[in-house]
This record gives C-alpha cells, structure tokens and sequence, in this order.
C-alpha cells in the first residue's frame, strides 16, 4: 500500500471513525483502524464489534493494499503535525511508514485478515432521512437517556417508525423527552427499534462535519437486530439493543391543568445561582408559584446553605410548591428552542410537561420531569 494525502484530508477521515475505538479492550486488534487502498480512495474502518464505523478520503494512490494501524498513535501523529503532504506506505510485514518533508515515522501494522470483518444481514425496511432533521431529533432525546447498566433498554434512543411519523423517546425514570416528526413518514415500513447511545452520539459527531446538513439525506436500513446509518462516503452499523422498551405512555399526564409560562433564559440563570446552594445529592431546587411571581429556593441543611431568587411569570391557578432536580431543569431548558416555555403541572407529586411555547412545524416537543417529594424538610426521589 502507497499513498500521499495531505495531513488535513487523512485527519478528517480519521475523525469520523476513531470514536468507535473503545479505550480499553482485551481484544488488541480492536485498537487498529483498516487501512484500505484501492485507485485513489482510501476507506478508514474502525469497530469495536457492536458497532462499526467506515469512511472514505480521496488520496494520490501509486499501490493498492491494506493494513491495521494502530489508531491512538496514528491519530497522535497527524494531530501534531502541521498541515503538510504525507507519504504513507507499508510493507508485506504491515510495517507502515509516514514521511514528511523532514521526519519519518514508523508503526507496526497488522494483516487486513486479523482485522474483524462485518456481516450486513439483509435489510427489512429502509427510509431516507435528512440529516439535519435526525440531528435535531437524537440531539433532543439522547440527553434523557439512563445510565444505569442494570437497565439497558433506558441506555438508548426508542425509535419508532410510523405511517403518519417519526418519533424519538428517551428516559432514565426521572425525566422524558418525546419528539414527533411529521415529516418523516413510512407508510410500508412499520418498526420499533432500540438505538445504543454510543452508535447515536457517533452518528451526531459525523453529521456535524457535514456543511449542508439540509441538503444531505442519510439513508437508514434497519435489519432483525441492526440498523445502517448511510451518508456521502461514510456509513455507521450499529447492533441494536435487544428488549421490551417500557410502556412510556401510560406516565405522560393527560390531566395536567396548571399551565406556568416561564422566560427561558431567566429560569435557567436563577437555577444556576440557587443551584449553588442546593443538596449535593438531590440538588432539590423548590418552585413557589403564585400569580405573576415564582419564588426559586434552595436549602442544604447539611452544610447551611441557602439560595432564593424571585422572577416574574405568567400564571393563573391556584398557588402551588413543587420541587425538581436542578440539573434537570437546566438540561431540559438547553433543549426549548424558543424564548419561553410551558410548565403543566397538576401538583406536588406528578410529573410536570415541560413543551416550547411554539412547536416547530411538523413537529411536536414534549419533554416529562418527575418532581421530588416535598417531606418535613427532608427529600426523597420520586422513583
């Protein structure tokens, strides 16, 4: 395999695919990216067997070939270099050499056999999506998704496939977020698919890269346990997650009369300072609604901190107190697009919806928080 490209091009190739590379594995190949030469396209492929991720550069190709590189010394090598023309060639031994104008480098490869090959099982259905429109819906949910390992199927974005829409849910218990596209429609393809984290935050990091996202469509094929994300010189596959996703429906309140309009801005600004005083582990921030005025307190008896900021509000039921989990607040409020937001609230211990006070066209946000129990002074999560 020879080659020369420049520093730049190689780098951003790179980029679309050694986040795929786990930091830490027992299986050394998975620690190498595929080199693969054939005329003057380059396809740069890393895995880590769940998921797989492949993309092509266009370089000045003298000798077809193929090679494993090491991905984290490759990768550190282009990122201290400046941006100059490299001369890249390995042997029959993967012995694989980077020359400059003024250095020489020299990693040891492996043989393009050692390197895990991916089976594509046939597709049972396939829609085209455009990129910015996918964006806008993992990047809305994927914040939501749970942590915990015990609950794998919280650990990933629900897709749902519809006659009439797209939707994207995702939840860790506390809190949920639930967005509609009417848009995207798929009358002959009907499907319910649960999409590892890991895979959509790739996906998202590759799509930022594109310069038009409006005009760029990826293409999904969905397999019995796989889906395909597919776009320009890139694709990304993905297992899916195997599981029941809970019946999220039955916990979005249909009863939820108090209606709270609150400035954006001005709610996460008091949040953040009130914030700073509240519980280290419950980060419990308690809302006192009233009329036109919402007093934002916070309390950690522990240490004797204490923080209370009054801002203005659009509210005309009766009084209520209600306490959230600060961070939570602040991550949903991230995520409204528009200047103010809508609180539904029914009372101290039902889940509150939190929606934007527009709905974007052909789509419907709606985003769900579980409130902490109000108890003596003391707070407990609402599980």
């Amino acid at each position: 395999m020879h080659f020369t490209v420049s520093k730049s091009v190689l780098q951003k190739g790179l980029q679309k695919v050694v986040g795929v590379i786990p930091p830490k594995t027992t299986i050394p190949i998975l620690e190498n990216l595929l080199l693969e030469l054939e005329g003057n396209k380059l396809r740069i492929t890393g895995t880590d067997l769940e998921i797989c991720i492949s993309t092509e550069v266009t370089v000045n190709g003298t000798l077809d070939g193929s090679s494993a590189v090491p991905a984290r010394s490759l990768n550190e090598i282009l990122r201290e270099l400046p941006d100059i023309p490299l001369n890249i060639q390995s042997d029959d031994q993967n012995k694989i050499v980077i020359k400059t104008a003024t250095g020489l480098y020299k990693l040891s490869g492996q043989p393009k056999e050692e390197f895990p090959s991916i089976v594509l099982e046939d597709s049972e259905g396939k829609i085209d999506v455009p990129a910015n429109i996918l964006y806008r819906m993992i990047n809305k949910t994927i914040f939501a998704v749970s942590s915990d390992e015990l609950r794998t199927t919280l650990m990933a974005v629900y897709f749902q496939f519809m006659e009439e829409e797209f939707r994207c849910v995702a939840t860790d218990g506390h809190r949920l977020v639930k967005i509609n596209n009417y848009q995207i429609k798929s009358p002959d393809f009907h499907r319910d698919i649960i999409v590892p984290t890991k895979s959509l935050s790739l996906l998202l990091r590759n799509i930022e890269t594109q310069e038009n996202q409006e005009k760029t469509i990826v293409n999904i094929s969905i397999g019995e346990n796989h889906i395909i994300f597919k776009f320009d010189e890139t694709f990304i596959y993905s297992k899916l997650v195997e599981g029941q996703y809970p019946k999220y429906e039955n916990v979005i309140p249909i009863d939820n009369d108090k209606k709270l309009l609150v400035n954006k801005a001005e709610l996460s600004a008091a949040v953040r300072r009130v914030s700073i005083f509240s519980n280290s582990f419950t980060h419990q921030i308690k809302f006192s609604i009233e009329s036109e005025k919402m007093m934002i307190t916070s309390e950690d008896v522990e240490f004797g901190g204490e923080g209370n900021e009054e801002i203005d509000v659009k509210y005309d039921a009766e009084n209520i107190e209600v306490a959230y989990n600060g961070i939570y607040i602040l991550d949903i409020l991230k995520h409204v697009d528009t200047d103010e937001a809508y609180f539904l609230i029914k009372d101290s211990v039902s889940a509150a919806i939190v929606t934007p006070s527009n709905q974007k066209e052909n789509e419907e946000l709606m985003m769900l928080i579980m409130p902490i129990r109000l108890n003596e002074g003391k707070t407990e999560k609402e599980e």
